[in-house]
Protein backbone atom coordinates (compact mmCIF):
# COMPACT_ATOMS: atom_id res chain seq x y z
CA UNK A 1 0.00 0.00 0.00
CA UNK A 2 1.77 3.72 -0.79
CA UNK A 3 2.23 5.47 2.13
CA UNK A 4 0.53 9.05 0.33
CA UNK A 5 -0.13 11.55 3.02
CA UNK A 6 -3.46 13.18 2.80
CA UNK A 7 -4.13 16.23 1.94
CA UNK A 8 -6.92 16.67 2.61
CA UNK A 9 -8.38 16.99 6.42
CA UNK A 10 -11.20 19.76 5.70
CA UNK A 11 -13.80 19.98 3.34
CA UNK A 12 -13.73 21.65 0.30
CA UNK A 13 -9.60 22.08 0.62
CA UNK A 14 -7.85 22.89 -2.55
CA UNK A 15 -4.74 20.35 -3.44
CA UNK A 16 -2.44 21.26 -5.95
CA UNK A 17 1.05 20.71 -6.09
CA UNK A 18 2.44 24.33 -6.08
CA UNK A 19 1.08 24.46 -2.88
CA UNK A 20 2.64 21.43 -1.25
CA UNK A 21 5.86 22.72 -0.50
CA UNK A 22 6.73 24.19 2.95
CA UNK A 23 2.97 22.91 3.80
CA UNK A 24 2.78 21.53 7.18
CA UNK A 25 0.81 19.67 9.28
CA UNK A 26 -2.50 17.27 8.62
CA UNK A 27 -3.74 18.43 6.23
CA UNK A 28 -0.66 18.44 3.83
CA UNK A 29 -2.19 21.55 1.92
CA UNK A 30 -1.78 25.33 2.67
CA UNK A 31 -3.28 26.42 6.08
CA UNK A 32 -6.79 27.21 5.46
CA UNK A 33 -9.57 29.01 7.37
CA UNK A 34 -13.14 27.62 7.24
CA UNK A 35 -16.08 30.34 7.50
CA UNK A 36 -19.15 29.66 8.44
CA UNK A 37 -21.12 32.31 7.75
CA UNK A 38 -25.20 31.32 8.22
CA UNK A 39 -26.31 28.28 9.78
CA UNK A 40 -29.31 28.64 7.51
CA UNK A 41 -29.76 25.91 5.19
CA UNK A 42 -32.55 24.62 3.08
CA UNK A 43 -32.11 21.56 4.40
CA UNK A 44 -31.98 19.81 7.34
CA UNK A 45 -29.48 16.83 6.55
CA UNK A 46 -29.22 13.86 9.21
CA UNK A 47 -25.24 14.08 9.06
CA UNK A 48 -25.01 18.04 9.56
CA UNK A 49 -22.08 18.63 12.20
CA UNK A 50 -23.96 22.65 12.71
CA UNK A 51 -27.38 21.15 13.31
CA UNK A 52 -28.14 23.93 10.28
CA UNK A 53 -31.39 24.05 8.97
CA UNK A 54 -34.58 26.42 7.21
CA UNK A 55 -35.67 27.76 10.71
CA UNK A 56 -31.72 28.73 11.93
CA UNK A 57 -31.18 32.09 11.49
CA UNK A 58 -27.67 32.41 13.24
CA UNK A 59 -25.42 34.72 10.60
CA UNK A 60 -22.08 37.09 10.61
CA UNK A 61 -22.38 40.47 8.94
CA UNK A 62 -19.55 40.39 5.95
CA UNK A 63 -17.85 43.57 8.02
CA UNK A 64 -16.38 41.02 10.41
CA UNK A 65 -15.80 37.94 8.07
CA UNK A 66 -13.85 40.79 5.81
CA UNK A 67 -11.73 41.33 9.08
CA UNK A 68 -11.12 37.67 10.10
CA UNK A 69 -10.24 37.27 6.44
CA UNK A 70 -7.53 40.27 6.91
CA UNK A 71 -5.92 38.51 9.84
CA UNK A 72 -6.16 35.41 8.66
CA UNK A 73 -4.05 36.29 5.79
CA UNK A 74 -1.58 38.12 7.81
CA UNK A 75 -1.29 34.94 9.91
CA UNK A 76 -0.56 32.80 7.17
CA UNK A 77 -3.52 31.34 5.90
CA UNK A 78 -3.72 30.59 2.35
CA UNK A 79 -7.15 29.56 1.59
CA UNK A 80 -10.81 30.19 2.43
CA UNK A 81 -13.41 27.10 2.86
CA UNK A 82 -16.74 28.62 3.02
CA UNK A 83 -19.37 26.15 4.51
CA UNK A 84 -22.45 26.48 6.26
CA UNK A 85 -25.23 26.34 6.83
CA UNK A 86 -26.09 26.47 2.74
CA UNK A 87 -23.44 29.51 2.10
CA UNK A 88 -25.92 29.84 -1.25
CA UNK A 89 -28.17 31.56 1.24
CA UNK A 90 -26.02 33.90 2.11
CA UNK A 91 -26.65 37.16 0.86
CA UNK A 92 -23.51 38.75 0.39
CA UNK A 93 -21.75 35.61 -0.43
CA UNK A 94 -20.09 37.70 -3.58
CA UNK A 95 -18.72 40.27 -1.19
CA UNK A 96 -16.69 37.94 0.61
CA UNK A 97 -15.31 35.67 -1.57
CA UNK A 98 -14.68 38.85 -3.47
CA UNK A 99 -12.74 40.07 -0.76
CA UNK A 100 -10.64 36.83 -0.38
CA UNK A 101 -9.46 36.91 -4.13
CA UNK A 102 -8.55 40.57 -3.31
CA UNK A 103 -6.25 39.01 -0.75
CA UNK A 104 -4.69 36.33 -2.77
CA UNK A 105 -6.79 33.54 -1.09
CA UNK A 106 -7.70 30.60 -3.05
CA UNK A 107 -11.61 30.10 -2.58
CA UNK A 108 -13.97 27.11 -2.29
CA UNK A 109 -17.10 26.47 -1.66
CA UNK A 110 -19.43 23.21 0.02
CA UNK A 111 -23.08 23.31 -0.84
CA UNK A 112 -26.25 20.48 -1.31
CA UNK A 113 -26.20 21.82 -4.91
CA UNK A 114 -29.64 22.10 -4.71
CA UNK A 115 -29.71 26.14 -5.09
CA UNK A 116 -27.47 26.34 -8.18
CA UNK A 117 -29.93 28.19 -10.21
CA UNK A 118 -27.91 30.31 -13.18
CA UNK A 119 -28.35 33.71 -11.31
CA UNK A 120 -26.80 32.66 -8.44
CA UNK A 121 -23.90 30.82 -10.04
CA UNK A 122 -23.63 33.62 -12.17
CA UNK A 123 -22.51 35.97 -8.96
CA UNK A 124 -19.61 33.56 -7.85
CA UNK A 125 -18.25 31.37 -10.52
CA UNK A 126 -15.79 34.34 -11.46
CA UNK A 127 -14.75 34.14 -7.85
CA UNK A 128 -14.11 30.67 -6.83
CA UNK A 129 -11.52 27.92 -7.67
CA UNK A 130 -13.20 25.30 -6.58
CA UNK A 131 -16.87 23.84 -5.97
CA UNK A 132 -17.50 21.05 -3.58
CA UNK A 133 -20.62 19.63 -3.87
CA UNK A 134 -22.53 17.01 -1.63
CA UNK A 135 -23.08 13.67 -2.83
CA UNK A 136 -23.58 10.85 -0.18
CA UNK A 137 -23.64 7.43 -2.18
CA UNK A 138 -26.95 5.75 -3.76
CA UNK A 139 -29.46 7.66 -4.48
CA UNK A 140 -31.56 5.94 -2.11
CA UNK A 141 -28.76 6.60 0.70
CA UNK A 142 -28.23 10.39 -0.27
CA UNK A 143 -32.08 11.33 -0.49
CA UNK A 144 -32.81 9.90 2.93
CA UNK A 145 -30.12 11.60 4.61
CA UNK A 146 -31.47 15.24 3.30
CA UNK A 147 -34.89 13.76 3.93
CA UNK A 148 -36.02 15.12 0.42
CA UNK A 149 -36.93 12.39 -2.31
CA UNK A 150 -35.23 13.61 -5.77
CA UNK A 151 -32.50 15.57 -3.92
CA UNK A 152 -29.61 13.86 -5.57
CA UNK A 153 -31.40 13.88 -9.30
CA UNK A 154 -31.67 17.52 -8.66
CA UNK A 155 -28.58 18.73 -7.58
CA UNK A 156 -26.94 16.40 -10.28
CA UNK A 157 -28.67 18.24 -13.21
CA UNK A 158 -27.63 21.65 -11.71
CA UNK A 159 -23.97 20.77 -11.85
CA UNK A 160 -24.80 22.12 -15.80
CA UNK A 161 -24.14 25.24 -13.90
CA UNK A 162 -20.26 24.92 -13.42
CA UNK A 163 -19.42 22.53 -15.87
CA UNK A 164 -20.88 25.56 -18.35
CA UNK A 165 -18.04 28.16 -16.85
CA UNK A 166 -15.35 25.73 -16.46
CA UNK A 167 -15.24 25.86 -12.77
CA UNK A 168 -13.57 22.48 -11.16
CA UNK A 169 -15.88 21.30 -9.19
CA UNK A 170 -15.86 17.39 -6.78
CA UNK A 171 -17.88 15.19 -4.98
CA UNK A 172 -17.67 15.49 -1.04
CA UNK A 173 -18.76 11.71 0.08
CA UNK A 174 -19.58 11.49 4.00
CA UNK A 175 -18.46 7.99 4.95
CA UNK A 176 -20.12 6.01 7.91
CA UNK A 177 -20.25 2.55 9.27
CA UNK A 178 -21.67 1.25 6.84
CA UNK A 179 -21.33 3.13 3.26
CA UNK A 180 -18.14 2.45 2.06
CA UNK A 181 -19.71 0.19 -0.57
CA UNK A 182 -21.02 3.12 -2.30
CA UNK A 183 -17.85 4.86 -3.39
CA UNK A 184 -17.62 2.90 -6.41
CA UNK A 185 -20.84 4.67 -7.26
CA UNK A 186 -20.07 7.83 -6.37
CA UNK A 187 -16.47 7.55 -8.09
CA UNK A 188 -18.32 6.44 -11.58
CA UNK A 189 -20.64 9.57 -10.93
CA UNK A 190 -18.19 11.88 -10.98
CA UNK A 191 -16.42 10.74 -13.70
CA UNK A 192 -19.72 10.62 -15.81
CA UNK A 193 -20.68 14.26 -14.48
CA UNK A 194 -17.16 16.01 -14.72
CA UNK A 195 -16.27 16.27 -11.75
CA UNK A 196 -12.51 16.32 -10.34
CA UNK A 197 -12.26 14.71 -7.05
CA UNK A 198 -14.06 12.72 -4.70
CA UNK A 199 -13.29 13.36 -0.85
CA UNK A 200 -14.29 11.01 1.49
CA UNK A 201 -14.92 12.66 4.85
CA UNK A 202 -15.54 10.75 7.73
CA UNK A 203 -18.38 11.49 9.27
CA UNK A 204 -18.33 13.56 12.53
CA UNK A 205 -20.55 13.48 15.52
CA UNK A 206 -20.98 16.97 16.36
CA UNK A 207 -24.42 19.02 16.02
CA UNK A 208 -27.53 17.08 14.94
CA UNK A 209 -25.07 14.21 13.68
CA UNK A 210 -24.48 13.43 17.16
CA UNK A 211 -28.36 13.13 17.73
CA UNK A 212 -29.54 10.84 14.48
CA UNK A 213 -26.24 8.68 13.62
CA UNK A 214 -24.56 8.00 17.02
CA UNK A 215 -23.52 4.50 15.60
CA UNK A 216 -22.67 5.69 12.64
CA UNK A 217 -19.17 6.92 13.20
CA UNK A 218 -16.52 4.95 11.06
CA UNK A 219 -13.89 2.63 12.81
CA UNK A 220 -10.35 1.97 12.22
CA UNK A 221 -11.55 -1.23 10.35
CA UNK A 222 -13.65 1.02 8.33
CA UNK A 223 -11.76 3.98 7.25
CA UNK A 224 -8.81 1.49 5.92
CA UNK A 225 -11.41 0.19 3.57
CA UNK A 226 -12.11 3.23 2.47
CA UNK A 227 -8.72 3.77 2.08
CA UNK A 228 -8.08 0.25 0.03
CA UNK A 229 -11.01 1.13 -1.94
CA UNK A 230 -10.25 4.17 -3.11
CA UNK A 231 -6.70 3.10 -3.86
CA UNK A 232 -8.20 0.19 -6.25
CA UNK A 233 -10.12 3.03 -7.60
CA UNK A 234 -7.54 5.18 -8.76
CA UNK A 235 -5.85 2.24 -9.98
CA UNK A 236 -9.12 1.42 -12.18
CA UNK A 237 -10.79 4.50 -13.11
CA UNK A 238 -8.21 7.61 -12.74
CA UNK A 239 -6.47 7.18 -15.82
CA UNK A 240 -9.23 6.95 -17.75
CA UNK A 241 -11.73 9.60 -15.68
CA UNK A 242 -9.40 11.71 -14.12
CA UNK A 243 -10.97 11.53 -11.06
CA UNK A 244 -8.84 11.80 -7.97
CA UNK A 245 -10.39 9.87 -4.96
CA UNK A 246 -8.91 10.85 -1.59
CA UNK A 247 -10.01 9.48 1.88
CA UNK A 248 -9.54 11.94 4.99
CA UNK A 249 -7.77 9.10 7.09
CA UNK A 250 -4.63 8.04 8.19
CA UNK A 251 -3.40 4.29 8.05
CA UNK A 252 -1.12 3.27 10.99
CA UNK A 253 1.92 3.32 8.64
CA UNK A 254 1.23 6.89 8.03
CA UNK A 255 0.77 7.92 11.11
CA UNK A 256 4.21 6.33 12.04
CA UNK A 257 5.95 7.83 9.11
CA UNK A 258 4.68 11.41 10.15
CA UNK A 259 4.88 12.15 13.39
CA UNK A 260 6.90 15.27 12.28
CA UNK A 261 3.66 16.93 10.39
CA UNK A 262 1.11 15.51 13.21
CA UNK A 263 2.76 16.53 16.61
CA UNK A 264 3.86 20.29 16.55
CA UNK A 265 6.00 21.87 19.09
CA UNK A 266 4.87 24.43 22.19
CA UNK A 267 4.86 27.08 22.18
CA UNK A 268 4.69 27.11 18.22
CA UNK A 269 6.24 30.11 15.79
CA UNK A 270 2.46 31.13 14.33
CA UNK A 271 -1.12 30.17 14.50
CA UNK A 272 -1.18 28.00 11.58
CA UNK A 273 1.75 25.51 12.79
CA UNK A 274 -1.00 24.23 15.98
CA UNK A 275 -3.79 25.15 13.50
CA UNK A 276 -3.62 24.48 9.68
CA UNK A 277 -7.19 24.21 10.11
CA UNK A 278 -9.33 27.06 11.81
CA UNK A 279 -12.84 27.04 12.05
CA UNK A 280 -15.22 30.44 12.54
CA UNK A 281 -18.78 29.20 13.62
CA UNK A 282 -21.63 31.18 12.55
CA UNK A 283 -21.89 32.41 16.04
CA UNK A 284 -18.55 34.10 15.68
CA UNK A 285 -16.33 31.44 17.79
CA UNK A 286 -13.27 30.54 16.80
CA UNK A 287 -11.28 26.69 16.87
CA UNK A 288 -8.28 24.75 15.82
CA UNK A 289 -8.47 21.90 13.72
CA UNK A 290 -12.30 20.88 14.36
CA UNK A 291 -15.62 21.39 15.45
CA UNK A 292 -15.30 18.23 18.11
CA UNK A 293 -12.46 19.87 20.43
CA UNK A 294 -14.31 21.09 23.66
CA UNK A 295 -14.87 25.03 24.48
CA UNK A 296 -11.77 25.01 26.83
CA UNK A 297 -9.30 24.89 23.85
CA UNK A 298 -10.95 27.38 21.58
CA UNK A 299 -9.35 30.81 21.03
CA UNK A 300 -12.64 32.92 21.62
CA UNK A 301 -15.22 34.88 20.04
CA UNK A 302 -14.13 37.36 17.04
CA UNK A 303 -17.61 39.82 18.52
CA UNK A 304 -14.85 40.34 21.23
CA UNK A 305 -11.42 40.63 19.84
CA UNK A 306 -10.12 40.31 16.42
CA UNK A 307 -8.37 37.36 15.32
CA UNK A 308 -4.81 38.79 15.37
CA UNK A 309 -5.92 39.27 19.61
CA UNK A 310 -7.05 35.90 19.70
CA UNK A 311 -4.43 33.96 18.61
CA UNK A 312 -1.54 36.12 20.28
CA UNK A 313 -3.59 35.21 23.25
CA UNK A 314 -4.25 31.87 22.45
CA UNK A 315 -0.68 30.63 21.19
CA UNK A 316 1.27 31.45 24.83
CA UNK A 317 -1.93 30.09 26.83
CA UNK A 318 -2.53 26.53 28.66
CA UNK A 319 -5.07 25.84 25.96
CA UNK A 320 -2.81 25.49 23.20
CA UNK A 321 0.00 23.59 25.23
CA UNK A 322 -3.23 21.13 26.52
CA UNK A 323 -3.69 20.59 22.49
CA UNK A 324 -0.47 19.85 21.60
CA UNK A 325 -0.34 17.40 24.55
CA UNK A 326 -3.53 15.93 23.42
CA UNK A 327 -1.85 15.78 19.95
CA UNK A 328 1.31 14.11 21.31
CA UNK A 329 -0.92 11.60 23.05
CA UNK A 330 -3.25 10.33 20.45
CA UNK A 331 0.21 10.18 17.74
CA UNK A 332 1.60 7.46 20.73
CA UNK A 333 -1.74 5.69 20.96
CA UNK A 334 -2.31 5.25 17.23
CA UNK A 335 1.47 4.59 16.55
CA UNK A 336 1.33 1.89 19.33
CA UNK A 337 -1.99 0.23 19.14
CA UNK A 338 -3.70 -1.56 17.55
CA UNK A 339 -6.32 0.36 15.21
CA UNK A 340 -5.85 -0.02 11.29
CA UNK A 341 -6.24 3.82 10.17
CA UNK A 342 -8.25 6.81 11.69
CA UNK A 343 -9.72 9.98 11.36
CA UNK A 344 -6.90 12.13 12.95
CA UNK A 345 -8.53 14.90 14.05
CA UNK A 346 -11.87 12.81 15.56
CA UNK A 347 -9.18 11.19 17.56
CA UNK A 348 -7.48 14.11 18.76
CA UNK A 349 -10.75 15.90 19.91
CA UNK A 350 -11.46 12.39 21.72
CA UNK A 351 -8.00 12.60 23.98
CA UNK A 352 -8.35 16.08 24.88
CA UNK A 353 -10.53 14.95 27.55
CA UNK A 354 -7.72 12.56 28.95
CA UNK A 355 -5.04 14.99 28.93
CA UNK A 356 -5.01 16.15 32.72
CA UNK A 357 -5.23 19.75 33.69
CA UNK A 358 -1.54 21.41 32.77
CA UNK A 359 -0.12 23.99 35.15
CA UNK A 360 -1.08 27.45 33.73
CA UNK A 361 1.16 29.13 31.79
CA UNK A 362 1.33 33.03 31.92
CA UNK A 363 -0.51 35.13 29.18
CA UNK A 364 1.15 38.09 28.33
CA UNK A 365 -0.67 41.22 28.30
CA UNK A 366 -1.72 42.46 24.81
CA UNK A 367 -1.18 45.80 24.32
CA UNK A 368 -4.18 48.14 24.15
CA UNK A 369 -3.26 49.15 20.22
CA UNK A 370 -5.47 47.21 17.71
CA UNK A 371 -7.25 45.35 20.22
CA UNK A 372 -10.84 47.24 20.21
CA UNK A 373 -13.64 45.42 21.21
CA UNK A 374 -16.11 44.91 18.67
CA UNK A 375 -18.87 47.19 19.04
CA UNK A 376 -22.41 45.91 19.66
CA UNK A 377 -23.09 46.69 15.75
CA UNK A 378 -20.83 44.39 14.09
CA UNK A 379 -21.68 41.89 17.06
CA UNK A 380 -25.35 42.02 16.02
CA UNK A 381 -25.47 42.85 12.66
CA UNK A 382 -27.04 40.54 10.45
CA UNK A 383 -28.42 38.58 13.25
CA UNK A 384 -30.79 41.37 14.43
CA UNK A 385 -32.17 41.53 10.48
CA UNK A 386 -33.09 37.96 10.55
Amino acid sequence: MAELFAPWTAPGAIARPALQAGCGGPTGVAPIVQLHPTRLCNLACAHCYTASGPRATQQLPLELLCAVLDDAAALGYRQLAVSGGEPLLYDELPGLLRHARRLGLLTSLTSNGLLLSPGRWAAIAPLLDRLAISIDGREATHDALRGLAGARARTLRLLEQPRATGTPFGFIFTLTQHNVDELEDVVGLAAAHGAHSVQVHPLTLHGRARETLLDERPDGQELLAAIVEAQRLALTLQASSGVRVQVDALSQGQILAHRDRLVPTWPAPGLTALAPVLVLQSDGQVLPLTHELPPALWLGSVHELPLKALAARWLHSSASRRLVQALERTWHELAEGAQPAAYWYDEVAARVQQVGQVAPVPVPLLPARGLIARGPTLAQGRAAQA
